[in-house]
C-alpha cells in the first residue's frame, strides 16, 4: 500500500512538473498585435485550436512530428478555450510535446471579440491557421493542415 502511494505521488510530481513548464499567456483583444510585433521580419504560423476539436488533435500529432523543423518562434498556438480549461490545455500541450511553443489561451468573457481581433471574417471554425511571411503578409487556412502544406511553407519561408 505504501509503495502504491509513493508511486502515485511520484507520478503526480512528474505531471505537475511538466505542466509547470507550459506557459499559457492570456489572449486578449490586443494580443495578436503583440505576437506580430515580437516577430517583425520573421515568418511564423498562428494555429487556433480547442481541446474538444478532434481535427486539432490530429494536427497536433503532425506538429509534434515536424516541430524540429519549425523555428523556435515560428509557431504560435492559441487555445480558443476559456481559461477555466487551462489544466486540459496544459495536458494536451504536454502530451504532444508542444509545451515549449508560444502558447496562449482565450482570456476574455466574450470570445467573439477575440475572434474578431484575429480576423473579422473568421467565425470560429477550427482548426484555423494563419501563415505569415517575413513581411507579415498573411493567409488563412480553415481545416486540418497536411504535412505537405507545412513542409512547403517551411521551405518557402526559411
Amino acid at each position: 500500500m505504501i509503495k502504491k502511494i509513493a508511486v502515485t505521488l511520484a507520478l503526480l510530481a512528474i505531471a505537475s512538473t511538466s505542466f509547470a513548464e507550459t506557459t499559457l499567456k492570456p489572449f486578449q483583444p490586443t494580443s495578436l498585435d503583440q505576437i506580430e510585433d515580437t516577430r517583425k521580419g520573421e515568418s511564423f504560423i498562428v494555429i487556433l485550436w480547442s481541446i474538444d476539436c478532434p481535427p486539432c488533435l490530429k494536427e497536433f500529432a503532425l506538429l509534434q512530428q515536424l516541430k524540429e523543423e519549425i523555428p523556435k518562434d515560428g509557431l504560435v498556438l492559441i487555445a480558443t478555450d476559456n481559461t477555466e480549461y487551462s489544466d486540459s490545455v496544459h495536458k494536451l500541450l504536454s502530451e504532444f510535446q508542444l509545451e515549449n511553443m508560444d502558447n496562449w489561451i482565450f482570456a476574455d468573457a466574450t470570445p467573439e471579440r477575440l475572434r474578431y481581433s484575429i480576423d473579422p471574417a473568421w467565425y470560429g471554425e477550427l482548426p484555423r491557421a494563419y501563415f505569415y511571411n517575413k513581411s507579415h503578409q498573411r493567409f488563412s487556412h480553415s481545416g486540418s493542415l497536411t504535412k505537405n502544406q507545412l513542409q512547403q511553407w517551411l521551405l518557402a519561408n526559411q
